[in-house]
């Protein structure tokens, strides 16, 4: 009978969304920690990819980014594109409200108009970022522990998604997939998926390197 009795409790256990510790995880109470802990980050490290659909910027399709944030309004990144069968590499950086992008052709900096081009400074934004997505997060469930991480299921409304996808995708609502860090309630993880003219295209951002130094400024041959 106790054998029969073992992996019964265990799969009522994980039923019940039970945290690393077997007890209930509340995912509104793990929100507000995450909230407090985005809403604090003073640097991090980011990288940005996508599968699926092809998403196209300006004639050239994005495919993944790497970078790097400071507070309150910095952030650098390698954007890697497509050209057909060419693979295309172009630097960003923001500072406030300047944005700079290279040129493809030239490999020069040039200034963009400002609230235009990549800047993946606008996720760590208090107002539209990482903390309004938290806040936003519909439906909210517990999928369970991973890794070090409380697994989050849940659905964004339209304007937390063109954020995330920095404006890439817009006017949908999509499900979601977050991971958060248990001991610091950090952003690891997320997926989304979002659909456009081309088809669904897959979203995977990872966030790494919390407190880590990070040093951004304008392009020296500005």
């Amino acid at each position: 009978m106790r054998r029969l009795l073992l992996p019964v409790v265990v799969l009522v256990a994980a039923a019940c969304g039970g945290g690393p510790g077997g007890a209930p995880v509340d995912p509104a109470t793990l929100l507000e920690r995450a909230q407090a802990a985005m809403g604090a980050v003073e640097t991090a490290s980011f990288e940005m990819s996508r599968a699926g659909a092809p998403v196209i910027v300006e004639g050239l399709e994005f495919t993944s980014a790497v970078g790097q944030y400071a507070a309150p309004s910095s952030a650098q990144a390698v954007l890697q594109m497509r050209a057909g069968d060419i693979t295309v590499q172009m630097g960003t950086i923001s500072v406030g409200d300047r944005t700079w992008l290279t040129n493809p052709l030239t490999g020069r900096w040039e200034e963009l108009i400002p609230g235009t081009g990549f800047n993946p400074a606008v996720l760590f934004d208090a107002a539209a970022g990482w903390v309004a997505m938290l806040t936003d997060l519909q439906e909210a469930s517990y999928a369970g522990a991973e890794n070090g991480t409380h697994h989050l299921q849940g659905k964004l409304p339209p304007a937390r998604v063109e954020v995330l996808t920095a404006g890439f995708a817009t006017g949908q609502s999509v499900a979601i997939d977050l991971w958060l860090d248990e001991d610091t309630a950090h952003i690891r993880r997320l997926e989304l998926s979002t659909t456009g003219e081309a088809g669904v295209s897959d979203w995977t951002i990872t966030l790494s390197g919390y407190g880590e130094p990070v040093e951004i400024s304008p392009p020296v041959d500005q």
